[in-house]
């Protein structure tokens, strides 16, 4: 952890005391939270290089060489298939100056530096360095790009930066134990869509649990059949926040396109869940699809928001899937783009000096929750519950 972000603990447990007492006395965090770099640090280095990250899904790089590149905060990453058809993970950082070895998303046999052309093979061995023989010390077999755990679940690919991980069985197993119903493992990616967004990290998670907003600032899109007197989502295990309510379908008029997914059959069409699985992915389930969230922080004040759609396998083979499929990728790029003034405005408040954060309403019981569990992470205990 830097310098600077560990002088922040000090004046952390005064100001938080707002957020850390029952929901009905709560009121939102200090403003700083949102801008400070000190606190980004501390995020940076306490959660985004400690936790698992969801990172994509297996069908992005599904034969041998295929591979596609990310950057976890500061760390460049490069996720393949191996020729063994196994997936790695690495960091793309050439052993000998850093550059990256692999830019965008492709399909290789080996990475290859564009500067002094050091090879690796898939599972990140170097297996080529030009004019080193004369190098005294220097053994090809014993250079590698940093190798990053790599884990499954359900067809998501989770990285860690952290060498001593939770195990990845206990970090899923009670998200396992929620959504393993929903069987993403026979689902494919049928979109992905990028949006770049002005504001801080928690501003986007905290808006997609914020219930509060839904009927005024997608009165249009999908507000309209979210129903707030059921919409609960309780903490449970390893920060996860669970949640099922009712709602409908996320295409216009809310009646699904497709109907339901072959083993949610016997769930209503208002079927609705959603989970977050810290820190990055949030999970939006519905009877004939799943919608998921990936947020990436980039600065105090930048996020990029990775936006996945899924259907069923066999939906694919439709004849009119493609056409089905945009109505279900132009919704969400207009409940994002309804989201995107107001995420970026709750960045100038927190800029504000006059702006108070104020008091917190019990219709966000969602939004308390991931608070209080990223205060447990980053600061440890402060109000010595048991």
């Amino acid at each position: 952890m830097s310098e600077r972000s560990s002088g922040v603990d000090a004046v952390v447990l005064d100001d938080v005391q707002g957020v850390r007492v029952p929901l009905e006395q709560s009121r939102h965090l200090p403003s700083y939270f949102y801008t400070s770099p000190e606190i980004f640090d501390v995020e940076k280095e306490r959660l985004f290089y400690k936790d698992w990250l969801c990172v994509g899904r297996v069908e992005e790089i599904a034969n041998p060489g295929d591979y596609f590149t990310l950057k976890i905060i500061d760390e460049p990453v490069v996720v393949c298939r191996n020729k063994a058809g196994d997936i790695a993970a690495f960091s793309n950082t050439c052993a000998h100056r850093g550059v990256d070895v692999a830019k965008g998303k492709g399909n290789v046999r080996a990475f290859v530096c564009p500067y002094h052309a050091w090879s690796y093979d898939l599972d990140g061995k170097l297996i080529g360095a030009a004019h080193m023989d004369k190098t005294e010390g220097f053994d090809v077999k014993t250079c590698r790009l940093p190798k990053l755990g790599v884990a499954q679940w359900c067809g998501w690919i989770f990285v860690t930066l952290n060498d001593n991980p939770l195990p990845f069985d206990q970090y899923i197993a009670r998200f396992d134990q929620e959504f393993a119903f929903l069987r993403l493992q026979d689902c494919r990616l049928a979109a992905r869509i990028v949006f770049d967004l002005d504001c801080n990290w928690k501003f986007v998670l905290e808006n997609l649990f914020d219930v509060y907003h839904a009927r005024v600032v997608h009165a249009k899109s999908f507000g309209k059949y979210r129903d707030s007197v059921d919409y609960f989502p309780t903490a449970r295990g390893q920060g996860s926040t669970i949640g099922y309510y009712n709602s409908a379908s996320l295409v216009p008029g809310g009646q699904s396109l497709f109907g339901n997914m072959p083993w949610l059959a016997d769930k209503p069409s208002t079927f609705a869940c959603l989970g977050h699985l810290p820190p990055n992915l949030q999970l939006f389930g519905r009877c004939d699809a799943v919608v998921t969230d990936v947020i990436w922080p980039v600065a105090p004040d930048k996020t990029r928001l990775l936006l996945h759609i899924l259907f069923p396998a066999e939906h694919f083979a439709r004849p009119d899937f493609e056409e089905k499929l945009k109505v279900y990728r132009d919704f969400q790029i207009q409940v994002i783009e309804e989201d995107r003034e107001l995420v970026n405005s709750l960045q100038n408040g927190a800029k504000s000096k006059k702006f108070q954060p104020g008091r917190m309403s019990s219709l966000e019981h969602g939004v308390y929750n991931v608070i209080n569990y990223q205060i447990d992470r980053l600061y440890g205990d402060l109000r010595g519950r048991t």
